[in-house]
């Protein structure tokens, strides 16, 4: 089927906001190479001695006493493959899933968005942050989940954060669709 045939399929079997859904959940599948891409370039550029100082820290921080400095530089990398990969969904979301509802407002407007896309994200996001750090923690010693992909980027560095991001997937929809890009009231 060609995408014009899926996109009349859709039109004809399913409401405006059951599409909104599906296009929320595409914008979100695009964020994931983002995210990874993002969490491959810290783990390949940043060598896990530059997060020496931080792992004590860290370590109290998320009360996980035997955190290495790996593991300090695999949470920074997991946090900002979710700052970048945020910004990038909201600009395909406020064009695109919830386009119909901010269409004519202005930069002020844009701002205002962003700036509540990034609170809601950022409830979402300590909630993938933390299941991407619990469950890197739980499978990195195992071996298969520790095969490197390339050098030092290994399969539990793909793995974690796809299941943080699922973890944070309602929230963000349910979230922003009732109060981020909420329907304007009537006149």
């Amino acid at each position: 089927m060609e995408f014009i045939g899926v996109r009349r399929f859709l039109r004809a079997h399913l409401t405006f906001e059951q599409r909104r859904v599906i296009k929320f959940l595409v914008v979100g599948t695009s964020g994931v190479p983002v995210n990874l891409g993002v969490v491959w370039l810290c783990t390949v550029m940043l060598a896990p001695a530059l997060f020496a100082g931080l792992r004590g820290w860290a370590a109290d921080a998320f009360g996980v006493p035997a955190l290495t400095e790996t593991g300090v530089r695999d949470i920074v990398a997991y946090g900002l493959g979710i700052v970048v990969s945020i910004f990038t969904n909201y600009l395909l979301n406020n064009s695109w899933t919830w386009g119909d509802r901010v269409a004519g407002s202005g930069a002020g407007s844009f701002f205002h968005r962003l700036a509540k896309f990034y609170l809601v994200s950022s409830v979402a996001a300590v909630v993938q942050l933390g299941t991407s750090s619990v469950v890197s923690a739980a499978v990195r010693g195992n071996e298969f989940f520790n095969a490197s992909i390339s050098g030092d980027y290994r399969v539990y560095h793909a793995f974690a954060p796809m299941m943080g991001i699922l973890a944070g997937l309602a929230i963000n929809f349910v979230v922003n669709n009732l109060w981020t890009f909420r329907k304007k009231k009537e006149d």
